[in-house]
Formats: structure tokens, sequence, C-alpha cells
């Protein structure tokens, strides 16, 4: 393996922001948006230059094309509210605050379920999509009724029908928005002089997860961030692709360090 510089690669965020600090009534809010982009040549997700190389979705192995990254949050809302009274003493006040996190889900690429350029690596190939139904561009081992649900499946996704005609781009379709409230309650106490005080609180992570086990979960395309449906079956007499479909893959919960739990 040569591994080479490249000069390609980048990124921009924007971040616009509205917000109130606690006013007399004991009331602070805020609100921002984010956007980003952040294009890459390789993710580098390793620390090797084989695994490097092999988890990489591409098309032609040694190609130098600059797609989405794999750590993009292309978009992202964030706000919080909280509220302060004087509840348990006149001196000591008890405040809640929400703090909610939204954000685009993780980018994923489209391949194929096996190995397509030969280079003996499987699932990490870009799928290339027909123009259009009965083009007869691929032929579909399983006829009409294995090509209609192809075009089904292609049609529900907008990475894969804006790429018919050619390649699917790298990183060009992006998991369901993820949503996250936590909850904090705090209550200041006395400490050792009238000047000083002292404070306990209490945190919910995923508070939204404590009401509704369906809330506040990742569901994303596990690593190396490539989700297929199609084995590719070899090249026919005429130069044609042929097409199998096999299972067309599922997110999975992330829950690695339970993030997808309160």
């Amino acid at each position: 393996l040569l591994a080479d510089k490249t000069e390609k690669g980048g990124g921009d965020v924007i971040t616009l922001s509205v917000g109130q600090p606690a006013n007399a009534a004991g009331v602070a809010w805020s609100l921002a948006y984010t956007r980003t982009t952040a294009r890459e040549v390789s993710p580098l997700t390793s620390s090797t230059s084989a695994s490097n190389w092999s988890n990489r979705n591409i098309f032609n192995p040694n190609e130098e094309v600059l797609q989405n990254s794999n750590y993009l949050t292309k978009d992202r809302i964030s706000a919080s509210l909280s509220f302060a009274r004087n509840l348990l003493s006149s001196k000591h006040r008890t405040t809640v605050g929400v703090f909610y996190e939204g954000r685009r889900g993780k980018p994923y690429s489209w391949t194929y379920l096996n190995d397509l350029n030969g280079d003996g690596i499987s699932g990490n190939d870009l799928m290339y999509i027909p123009s259009a139904p009965g083009s007869n561009e691929v032929v579909f081992r399983g006829g009409a009724t294995e090509e209609a649900r192809f075009w089904d499946i292609v049609n529900a996704y907008s990475a894969l029908s804006s790429a018919k005609g050619g390649v699917v781009g790298r990183n060009n379709q992006f998991a369901g928005w993820v949503n996250n409230f936590d909850v904090r309650i705090s209550q200041e106490l006395p400490a050792w002089t009238k000047q000083h005080r002292a404070s306990i609180s209490f945190d919910i992570l995923n508070f939204g997860n404590l009401l509704n086990k369906k809330w506040g979960r990742i569901d994303e395309i596990g690593f190396p961030s490539n989700r297929s449906f199609v084995n590719y079956a070899g090249i026919n007499a005429a130069g044609k692709y042929v097409y199998s479909l096999g299972s067309l893959e599922d997110f999975v919960t992330r829950q690695a360090a339970g993030e997808s739990q309160w």
C-alpha cells in the first residue's frame, strides 16, 4: 500500500442563535441552529493503512473523490428552557431546566452486498443505478418481479433515486433525525456564610426515553457506514451487470455506551 497526501477536503459551519438570560421571573431560554458542510477523500477510520483502505466506500479503490465526511452532522437544532423559583425557602432557589438537541442522522453509502470491482473486499463498492425501469442497462436474475422490487426501494430513498444513470455518491444518504431531551433539577442550599450558596442537582439524561422507550433512540447504519440490498452476480454475454436482490439491510440502535436509553 502506498498512501499519498491530498489537497482536497474541508468544511464550514454556521450557527444562528437567539436567547434570553434569566429575567425577573426566573425564566431563561435559548434556541440555535447549526448548518455544517464537511467533505473528505478518506475518513481515516483506523490506525493502520490496510483497514483505512478497505473500510472506505468507493467505486474505484484508488479514486480521490471528494464526498461527504463520515463524521458530518449536517443539521443541528439545540434549545434550552429553565425556570427558577424560591420554592423551599425565600432565599434559596429551585431551578428546573430542559435541554433539547435534534440533529440529522449519521451519513451512509449505498453499496453492493458483495465484491463488484474484484479487489477482494465485499460490501464497500458503491452501487450503479440504471437510468429508468425497463432500460435494460442491468439484467435482474429474478426477472420483472425482482426489477419491480428494486425500483420500489430506489424510489423510496433520495440518494438512490437521484443517482439514476450513474453511481451513487459516498455518504449521500442520512439516517433518521435524532431527538434528545435532558432534564436538570437543582436546589440552592445554605453554605458556610450568608454570602455563599451550595447547590445539589439531579440530572436525567435522555428524559424522553424514560417516558417512551421508542423516543431518544439513535438508529443508524453501523461501521463502515454502508447499506445494501443488491448482490453483483457477474456480467452477461452482452456485457451488462447482473443483479440479484437480497434483504434490505436495516438500521441498528446505537447502544455501545447506552446512548439510546435514559
